[in-house]
């Protein structure tokens, strides 16, 4: 017995002399402004075309950090208040950037539960979306709420082959499919599935956030905010969607959406300040990133690098102190899990 508490006694001490490295966080700071950035696009170029919350500004920033301004929503919706949204670039000479105007007289996002209520509102006028031609700067509306067209929060745009646009609507719950040359818009999908009802689990009484299309453009993906999950919308031969059905959950309110060339899915969740991959059949998934051990804040929309996965941080709710906020934060992908 003795002999036995002797060699235990020899391998605590032995374990508690050996040191470990502590684990280094894997994210960097890539770029910083002087607002909140949301939506993230890459440009070609080894950068990213960046749009921030609250000024309207629309960025690009290069591979090293340079930061130069392209755009100004400010020159078209004047002095409204409001969030710019998802951003996206068709390859070419334009960028479509989302704009949700606030309502004065129900104040969403600042007030949560009146989300519904301030889509009512007939004043609001700037909502929809927007193009900016990158050749010379000028901002233009393609459709707006001033058209006639009842945009709630319009979020997230994602550019189709034939040059269609997807547009997600966080408030309305909704999916809007525009043509930005005829500057039309229908109401793609208002699947069920995207409403939390009166039962919302994240405490946000929203739907659809994120999407992103299939490489092969068969389905249309998204991520939701009230009961957060990750959805499939098949898009049918003719092009309408077809009834959506969820992938995976488990998650907490979901803001971004990327699909890489694998299949496999980035997601982003805004209050726990997470990063998440997840396997093309959803059944396995890694944890990217945690406020606990990088640069997070609220990570809004995703992007992909050179060799990177980057994000923006709209630090939402605070997480991160003043000197790393309003940030691109990025890392290397990595070797798969799976």
């Amino acid at each position: 017995m003795s002999r036995c508490l002797t060699l235990l006694s020899v391998f605590f001490l032995v374990t508690s002399m050996v040191t470990f490295p502590a684990t280094a966080s894997e994210w960097r700071i890539l770029a910083q402004f002087d607002d909140a950035p949301e939506g993230l696009v890459p440009d070609g170029e080894g950068g990213f075309y960046v749009s921030l919350f609250h000024s309207g500004h629309v960025m690009q920033v290069a591979s090293d950090g340079t930061v130069e301004q392209i755009a100004d929503l400010r020159t078209v919706i004047g002095s409204a208040k409001g969030s710019t949204v998802g951003i996206d670039w068709d390859g070419a000479d334009k960028l479509y950037v989302a704009f949700s105007e606030y309502s004065k007289r129900f104040p969403w996002p600042a007030k949560a539960e009146l989300s519904i209520e301030a889509c009512g509102d007939a004043t609001v006028t700037r909502s929809g979306l927007y193009a900016v031609t990158l050749s010379t700067g000028a901002v233009e509306p393609v459709v707006t709420r001033a058209d006639g067209y009842p945009f709630c929060f319009p979020d997230d745009p994602v550019i189709a082959s034939d040059g269609s646009i997807y547009l997600s609507d966080l408030s309305l719950q909704a999916i809007w499919k525009i043509d930005p040359k005829e500057k039309t818009a229908v109401l793609w999908s208002k699947d069920p599935l995207f409403s939390p009802g009166d039962k919302s689990l994240s405490g946000y009484p929203v739907g659809v956030n994120g999407i992103a299309l299939a490489a092969d453009e068969s389905a249309l993906y998204g991520v939701t905010g009230g009961i957060p999950m990750l959805v499939k919308v098949p898009i049918k031969a003719d092009g309408s969607a077809g009834k959506a059905e969820m992938l995976t959950f488990g998650y907490d309110n979901m803001d971004g959406l990327e699909i890489d060339s694998e299949g496999n899915f980035y997601l982003t969740e805004t209050l726990r300040s997470e990063v998440w991959k997840v396997s093309p059949d959803a059944r396995k998934r890694e944890q990217l990133g945690n406020p606990l051990q990088a640069p997070l804040g609220a990570p809004a929309s995703l992007a992909f690098g050179k060799e990177d996965i980057c994000v923006t941080n709209l630090n939402f709710f605070k997480h991160l102190p003043e000197d790393k906020a309003n940030s691109i934060a990025c890392r290397k992908l990595g070797a798969p899990l799976w």
